[in-house]
């Protein structure tokens, strides 16, 4: 009888624990928008710039993820808005230092942004994080360096082949951007850049290729 007692408060605590995480993940973030399998949500931060999650699920394994950041030639025609990217420098076999430049709707000057990506893969999961480094190069004439810029993308097998690829980041666009046009920006151009990318992401060239066994 003890033990049966214990065993239910083990449980009863375990189910309350779950209810407040997602309670808190739930007042955390805010669903903003949600459209042909992307959502996106948004929370506040006390800099007035939001922080942006987004979700979507794909039929594809998450190394395809690499395969599409390696092409880097191939950026501009799946990331909203990205004029260029360039590789400054292979700086490990899983660290690359970029400069991306963004293009802005009249008459907000172009953005660029320098930053440094982080690979780590296991079977089933990949994780890219995304630190700022706009220090390492001067700024270019043209453009507005983007600051504190951070994220994580995410590729996790969620069963046999499908995976939930999730995005979480933000930053400072730079300049005197009003913060009510910057989050707008955000989270419009994440959305749409999400939606390329479950097209692209299953294009043939990024697909994973497995050493073939043969049978005895």
């Amino acid at each position: 009888m003890q033990c049966k007692a214990i065993k239910t408060a083990v449980n009863f605590l375990v189910l309350s624990t779950w209810l407040m995480s997602n309670a808190s993940w739930a007042e955390d973030w805010k669903l903003e928008k949600q459209q042909h399998n992307v959502s996106v949500y948004s929370k506040q931060t006390d800099s007035g710039y939001k922080e942006i999650m987004v979700k979507t699920i794909v039929e594809t394994n998450p190394h395809a993820l690499i395969a599409l950041f390696n092409d880097v030639a191939f950026s501009s025609q799946w990331i909203h808005n990205c004029i260029e990217v360039k590789m400054l420098e292979v700086v490990s076999p899983t660290e690359r230092l970029i400069n991306t430049f963004f293009e802005a709707p009249w008459p907000v000057k172009d953005r660029d942004m320098v930053t440094l990506s982080s690979i780590k893969t296991s079977e089933h999961s990949v994780q890219i994080e995304i630190t700022d480094r706009g220090e390492v190069i001067p700024k270019h004439k043209k453009f507005v360096r983007m600051q504190n810029m951070h994220g994580l993308w995410e590729a996790d097998t969620i069963e046999e082949g499908k995976s939930e690829i999730t995005y979480t980041g933000g930053g400072n666009p730079g300049g005197n951007l009003p913060t009510f046009i910057a989050n707008r920006e955000l989270i419009s151009s994440m959305l749409k850049t999400f939606q390329n990318l479950n097209k692209v992401i299953l294009l043939e060239k990024y697909q994973p290729i497995y050493p073939q066994t043969t049978s005895e």
